[in-house]
């Protein structure tokens, strides 16, 4: 007989389960997080936790991030195993559980992925001798008993201090662009209370030499780009007025942290055309509509009895 080959697991279904069994333990973290010391050690303990809440303090988000993140896969590391099922897992939370402990007693949780028709899953053990015998068990199962056809398991990649690496990467990844996107609804609130909404950008302290492919450089998407040489005190420098496709665009470039030949360049709203705007459609709203008949003026009653009596 032809031995089938075992597919190996993927990073997307190990972070999806893994992922699955963050949102599983977050609670349960959070109460070891929050959990006080026993009444006995309580004077010891609250100098200690003031000067751990002075530490944390002074940390920044993505810090704590990856301490929690490799704090929680040190705790795990040794003790899981990754799962996966020929066919679909049940729906049904008890049925899930049945079906995954059946495959070894000595498992102690299993953690359903997020994913409602997924075929793969993490399970527990209380330690790594367990989980090591279970994995050798497994294994000659599959190789042996027709019920265990199809299924393959493996360690999980969390295992891996270079996988979890890159799961803090991700995550910090994923809170620096939750914070961008905070950043730019704050944004265009304030500006919709300032009523501006337009798509062009006036940037400043330009270097006199800076070019037009320069600028293009740091806005490709820019549909017009205008530079003109300072006034005055500000005859050392240039100015450009980018216009963008959208406001949104607008919102996003004024938000940046952009330099050209070493010159830190300053971004604004250019509010002169919004304002030009406005005085153009206040102009429209008072010029008279064109093409209307004026009616004819109503002949004077003098006139209107000379006819009648005429007639």
């Amino acid at each position: 007989m032809k031995k089938k080959t075992e597919k190996p697991i993927s990073d997307e279904e190990e972070s999806i389960a893994d992922e699955s069994a963050e949102s599983d333990d977050e609670s349960e973290m959070d109460l070891e997080a929050s959990a006080t010391e026993s009444d006995e050690d309580d004077a010891e303990s609250e100098s200690e936790s003031d000067a751990e809440q002075k530490k944390t303090a002074t940390k920044s988000r993505a810090e704590i991030i990856e301490e929690q993140v490799h704090s929680k896969y040190e705790q795990l590391k040794g003790t899981r195993l990754y799962v996966r099922f020929p066919q679909k897992l049940p729906l049904d939370d008890q049925e899930f559980d049945a079906k995954v402990k059946a495959l070894h007693p000595q498992i102690t949780k299993a953690t359903k992925p997020r994913q409602k028709h997924a075929r793969f899953c993490l399970v527990e053990f209380k330690s790594q001798e367990d989980r090591d015998a279970a994995l050798a068990d497994i294994k000659a199962s599959i190789a042996s008993d027709e019920a265990f056809k199809g299924i393959y398991v493996s360690l999980p990649k969390t295992d891996s201090d270079e996988f979890v690496t890159e799961l803090v990467a991700r995550k910090q990844q994923s809170l620096e662009k939750k914070k961008n996107k905070s950043l730019i609804k704050r944004a265009t609130k304030q500006v919709q209370r300032k009523d501006i909404f337009t798509s062009s950008v006036v940037i400043t302290n330009l270097p006199k030499t800076a070019s037009v492919a320069q600028v293009r450089k740091l806005f490709e998407n820019a549909v017009d780009i205008q530079i003109k040489p300072g006034k005055g005190k500000f005859r050392d420098f240039s100015a450009a007025t980018v216009t963008l496709p959208t406001t949104y665009d607008a919102r996003r470039a004024i938000k940046q942290d952009l330099n050209i030949s070493g010159s830190k360049l300053l971004l604004r709203f250019n509010t002169k055309q919004q304002q030009q705007q406005k005085r153009r459609s206040k102009q429209n709203l008072k010029r008279k509509p064109s093409g209307k008949e004026i009616p004819p003026k109503v002949a004077s009653n003098k006139k209107a009895k000379k006819t009648v009596e005429a007639n």
